[in-house]
């Protein structure tokens, strides 16, 4: 951890370190708990920057490029057109791909200082971020604790690892902003101090088990119980049960209901040489 003290461009701190950042010419990846936080974020952000000279034009340039990715464009796309103008941006699933694109190329190139994104920015895509920016640390969660509930540690430990990439950054930062001292001192219990919560596979979910072991007969990669045992014995879920006698059970059981609903059929009873067959009326359907 490091200390520093920051410019007081305006009183908001988020609005500081973007500011901050763009004066350093470095660049941000600012992590909001949803689309339409991403996107106000960025046009605020947007605002209060004026860009001069090349970079005005190259930006003028992208916008463009934002608005051509559709035949009509939405409001939502001359929003993002106008945050793209000043060399700010938001990403989200919602945006199409081909503006997606625009926007991670142009990042790449240095040619857009920040991005306002939700969390699906920091699975898989290596971008040169010199800062990672967590502004909300809670999201509204459905099921038992429906409500605002924390971000995993696991989650924000993907967030910050985005900031000073290797081959990109000599180092990196990664902040998460806090609204009081005492949501400061939770921050850095809760994620800087905290063990990342334990990994489950998400096949112990049997509706998901289901989908899997269906998705993986309709490509024809399963075609007996034999090879259904083999494959899902090597995968981290059958590592996790430690029981593979009673998972193969459970396998059977999913095997079962997919045939009597007629998503596929079983030949040659029980055994493991049995096959199994799809029925063309449903394979279709679920490809």
């Amino acid at each position: 951890m490091s200390h520093e003290q920051l410019p007081k461009y305006v009183a908001d701190q988020l609005m500081n370190l973007c500011l901050d950042t763009i004066d350093k010419t470095k660049q941000a990846l600012v992590f909001c708990n949803t689309k339409r936080g991403a996107e106000s974020q960025a046009e605020r952000v947007s605002k209060k920057v004026t860009l001069n000279g090349e970079k005005a034009e190259r930006c003028a340039v992208l916008a463009e490029q934002i608005l051509g990715a559709l035949e009509s464009p939405t409001k939502q796309c001359k929003r993002l057109a106008l945050c793209v103008k000043n060399g700010l941006a938001f990403h989200h699933a919602g945006l199409n791909a081909k503006q997606r694109e625009i926007i991670e190329t142009a990042f790449r190139k240095s040619e857009i200082f920040i991005i306002c994104c939700t969390p699906t920015l920091a699975m898989g895509l290596d971008l040169p971020a010199f800062r990672s920016i967590i502004r909300d640390v809670k999201r509204f969660t459905l099921g038992k604790t429906w409500g605002m509930a924390h971000i995993p540690v696991l989650e924000y430990h993907q967030m910050a690892g985005r900031a000073g990439r290797p081959g990109m950054e000599d180092f990196g930062e990664a902040i998460i902003v806090a609204g009081s001292a005492g949501e400061a001192e939770d921050a850095l219990e809760r994620y800087i101090r905290g063990e990342p919560e334990q990994i489950i596979s998400k096949l112990a979910v049997e509706p998901v088990l289901r989908t899997y072991l269906l998705s993986l007969i309709s490509t024809g990669f399963i075609k007996d119980r034999k090879t259904m045992y083999a494959f899902f014995d090597k995968t981290f879920y059958a590592q996790q049960y430690a029981d593979v006698s009673k998972l193969h059970i459970i396998l059977d059981k999913m095997l079962m209901l997919l045939d009597e609903w007629e998503f596929i059929k079983v030949i040659g009873g029980d055994g493991g040489s049995g096959g199994i067959a799809e029925v063309d009326e449903f394979a279709s359907a679920d490809a």
